[in-house]
């Protein structure tokens, strides 16, 4: 999970409205190749060396180009560039031709190296800079070609380069915009930045010197921030969207009988989790962390929040990962009465109070209200802590929680949904969790590049987990998107929009 701190696409929706907003179809809508798009929140910046958020790749992936492109199957693909691995620590790529940024400044490999050393670059302080792992340093050689060298094997590194840390910005807009990057990035994608009313409306408009040429079905695309999930319904009904991310498990079954819109839903490469405050009681105690576990019926959650939609997770690999999925796995057996057990080995006075934080979504307090349930069952007393999105993740880095979601929206890579959440000094180790196992066995995994090897140490280091608990796993996410039944685009299992091939048929 490259180094940024997403927050899931659907744990974080906003509180529900007391009833739907409809937008009025602005000229923006009128126009037949204008994209309009519902998503739950604005994106907090633009510029991919500071994204931490799902948020932001709903805008950044059309804004911004990759060194290297991931299909929804997960293959790896040329993207800006092409490369060949000279050995386990020598990766060499070539630009393609005639590449410029939307500032009309070329995309060269001078720039690349600058992105790369941006990135890279402590005291710049990019999230990246997790996300390239071992690395040692990038060099020019030529007008269109680069070498990236690291210090130690590192498999993900091609993935890597599919996601925010393979975006390539304009050089010279980050030193003419300085802060103001943020909210007005240049990049090289398939649409270029036209304007922002923050909370309300962003506008990207075609960049007609994409490297795939001018194909972009739309000329347009215009994201409204709408929280509230009855409002983007509602709006997709009346034609003002034409796309929206985040359906609530409960609407498919009826969308799906809807002939004017259609649903699209795919198992996730992400989870749904919680962390557990390792670094202070009651957390601390391995036993107690096991007796919350072993107090919640994972299934309850699965019926009663997502519709059957999704599957129980017992871990963070899932099953749309499918080499590195492991369909033996089972989580801590449901068992209050062993709950109680494990909570009295600890000598922890019962009721146990703590507090679950949550955003104030519907769906996320109705499952803080079912573990609430369960677990005052098995010796817990449980607080509900409601939050907005946009300080879960403050309150996640300053582990000021008890017990917080704690969603991820995946990587393809089994590397990106493991090693910084686990690892001993992980950027998103968000629990306090602290094994020199697990860390030794994810740490192995990243530079070994035969996938069943892989396999077998990821398999290895999920079972610790689930036994030492920093998590509790919930549920691995459906993607669940809707638009107008006449809307062509491609679903991805990360959840995030890339739209350079879609069109009305």
């Amino acid at each position: 999970m490259n180094s940024s701190i997403d927050v899931s696409r659907r744990a974080v929706l906003g509180a529900a409205l007391a009833a739907p907003v409809v937008l009025r179809a602005s000229g923006a809508r009128a126009q037949a190749n204008t994209l309009t798009i519902g998503v739950v929140s604005d994106p907090v910046t633009l510029d991919p060396a500071f994204s931490a958020s799902f948020f932001e790749t709903q805008v950044v992936y059309n804004l911004h180009e990759t060194l290297l492109i991931a299909h929804p199957d997960g293959t790896v693909t040329p993207g800006l560039a092409s490369f060949t691995m000279a050995d386990p620590l020598t990766y060499n790529f070539t630009l393609r031709e005639n590449l410029t940024f939307h500032d009309g400044t070329v995309l060269d490999a001078e720039a690349v190296r600058a992105n790369i050393e941006r990135y890279n670059d402590p005291a710049v302080g990019s999230i990246r800079r997790a996300d390239y792992g071992p690395f040692k340093a990038v060099t020019v050689t030529g007008p269109r070609t680069f070498t990236i060298t690291l210090t130690a094997p590192y498999a993900p590194l091609p993935l890597v380069l599919t996601n925010r840390a393979g975006m390539i910005v304009s050089p010279t807009a980050v030193k003419r915009l300085g802060a103001d990057f943020a909210s007005r990035a240049v990049g090289a994608g398939a649409w270029k930045f036209a304007s922002w009313t923050k909370n309300s409306e962003l506008v990207l408009e075609a960049f007609p010197g994409y490297w795939q040429g001018p194909k972009q079905g739309f000329e347009r695309l215009v994201y409204r921030s709408l929280p509230d999930e009855t409002a983007r319904l509602a709006n997709l009904r009346s034609g003002t969207l034409q796309l929206i991310d985040s359906v609530p498990p409960q609407a498919v079954a009826t969308l799906a009988k809807e002939s004017a819109v259609k649903v699209a839903q795919m198992p996730g490469v992400g989870f749904n989790a919680f962390s557990f405050n390792c670094t202070r009681a009651p957390f601390a105690d391995v036993r107690v962390r096991q007796a919350f576990t072993a107090a919640i019926d994972t299934a309850v959650v699965q019926n009663v929040v997502y519709f059957g939609t999704g599957e129980v997770s017992h871990g963070p690999l899932s099953p749309a990962i499918g080499w590195a999925f492991d369909k033996t796995a089972t989580g801590i057996k449901t068992d209050a009465a062993r709950a109680k057990s494990l909570l009295q080995a600890a000598g922890v006075t019962q009721p146990v109070a703590v507090a679950i934080t949550v955003t104030n979504s519907p769906q996320m307090v109705r499952i803080a209200q079912i573990l609430q349930a369960q677990a005052g069952q098995a010796g817990f007393k449980v607080e509900i802590k409601q939050i907005d999105a946009t300080s879960l993740i403050t309150v996640l880095r300053q582990r000021d929680f008890d017990l917080c979601m704690s969603p991820w929206s995946g990587r393809y890579d089994p590397d990106g949904n493991m090693f910084f959440y686990f690892t001993n000094d992980g950027p998103n180790n968000f629990a306090g969790y602290r094994s020199d196992v697990v860390t030794g066995l994810l740490t192995q995994a990243r530079s070994v590049t035969n996938q069943a090897e892989r396999a077998a140490l990821y398999h290895k280091a999920q079972a610790q987990l689930i036994d030492d608990a920093p998590l509790l796993f919930l549920h691995f996410d459906a993607i669940l998107q809707a638009a107008t039944a006449k809307l062509s685009w491609t679903q991805y299992p990360d959840s995030a929009f890339r739209l350079f091939d879609a069109h009305m048929m």
